[in-house]
Formats: structure tokens, sequence, C-alpha cells
């Protein structure tokens, strides 16, 4: 990858101006003035050199450890040396590029299938890490049949956890990632749901467990089937 030569000039760019703000030694010896030496260009150049090869060996050897860890499936770690690489160079494309690829084989490797429980309940799916990919993907379709009655008041309901989610649309797949013992929270102290719907991929915002549920009426009737294709999660 190409790209790494200007990533590999950059770190060693940084280490020479960090290198070059040290004090010298005789700025810790009192009675002794720290004086800058004349450029030598013979010497200079002798620096020059070494410098390039330090480079072409950052650049050898990064590259063949992301490589590795790409052949023996860790990804992770390959995404480390990457994330190094752009923060000595966020604007570099071929990084970003190769980066949104190994998130894209992340996310792949760990993907799970769910059939989700129609017309039930928050179904806790697995744990997510705060700052980490997830991605849901969801397909099939079903029917519904609601059977509350309702008066003046609107429809009763003995738990309001599992009212409508208003700002849901009805009827869409949503999810929350929430403590995994949610029994004794009451629902104002709940994490804000947020709608799935066909497609879901964002970083996770936090620690905790990722749950799935159909938008629809308390005591509604579903029939048919949705599977989940959920990646960044960890089974419980």
């Amino acid at each position: 990858m190409r790209c790494f030569a200007h990533c590999s000039a950059i770190a060693v760019a940084w280490l020479a101006i960090n290198v070059a703000g040290l004090p010298s030694a005789a700025a810790h010896q009192p009675g002794i003035k720290g004086r800058q030496r004349p450029a030598n260009p013979p010497e200079l150049k002798r620096l020059e050199a070494k410098a390039e090869e330090v480079r072409d060996a950052f650049l050898r050897d990064t590259n063949q450890l992301i490589k590795s860890f790409e052949d023996v499936g860790q990804y992770e770690r390959a995404k480390v040396l990457l994330e190094a690489l752009q923060k000595l160079d966020p604007e570099n494309d071929v990084v970003k590029t190769k980066l949104t690829e190994l998130n894209d084989r992340i996310l792949d490797a760990g993907e799970i299938e769910v059939n989700l429980d129609l017309g039930k309940s928050w179904q806790p799916i697995g744990a997510v890490e705060k700052g980490r990919p997830l991605r849901i993907q969801v397909s099939g379709d079903y029917k519904l049949v609601t059977s509350i009655e309702a008066g003046p008041d609107g429809a009763p309901s003995a738990n309001p956890a599992e009212d409508l989610i208003p700002h849901v649309p009805f009827g869409a797949v949503m999810g929350v990632v929430a403590d995994a013992d949610t029994t004794n929270r009451s629902p104002d102290k709940q994490p804000r749901p947020f709608t799935v719907g066909s497609q879901y991929e964002k970083q996770a915002d936090r620690d905790g467990v990722l749950f799935l549920k159909v938008n629809v009426p308390p005591g509604a009737k579903c029939t048919g089937r949705l599977t989940a294709l959920v990646s960044g999660v960890a089974r419980p």
C-alpha cells in the first residue's frame, strides 16, 4: 500500500521533531549554556540517509504485519495498526478505504442470525461496546392483528415499557442498548430506543446489551417472520 510511505515519512518527521525538542545534556549541567552546533553537511547527509532507512523499515514491517494479521483472521489487530497510521495522516483516503474494508470484514466475521419474537417484549441479542461498529440487517415480513379495547382515555396497558414508541415508525423494528437487567428500572430511566428498520449501521454510543423489538401495540398478534443479521455483538 503506497499510502504507507507517506504515513511513514510523517511518523519519522514526528519523531525527529520530538527528539529535536529534547534538552541537551549541556542544558542539565550547571554553568554550561546550551549552544546549537552549526550544521555539518556530511553528518546531516548521514542522518538523512538513516532517516530514510528507518522510514523504509517502518513501511516494510507495517505492511507485513498488517497483512499477516489479516491472513490469520486477526482483523482487529490489523485495524489497530491502520488507526495508528490514520492518526498520523487523517486525510489519507487510502487508509480510510482500508479501514472501511477491515470494519466490514470484522462485522462479517462476527455476524449472527436471530429470529425476532414478533409482538413480544424486548429481546436481548448480545453485548456491545461503546465506539464499536454495530450493524443490523432485517429481512422478512409479517402481519399483525390487534384486539385491544380502548375508551375515551385511550388503550390501557399494564406495562408502559411495552407501549408504542412514539418516535419510531409503527411496526418498525427498533433497538436499544441498555443494561442487561432492565427489570428493576422504570421506563423513564431507560435509554432512548432507536429505529432499526431494514438496515442500521452505526457505532454504539454506550456499553450495554442490545435489545430488539417490533414497535407494535401490546397484545398484538403477529404472524410471519423477521430475521435479523446482527454484527458487532458478543452473545451472552
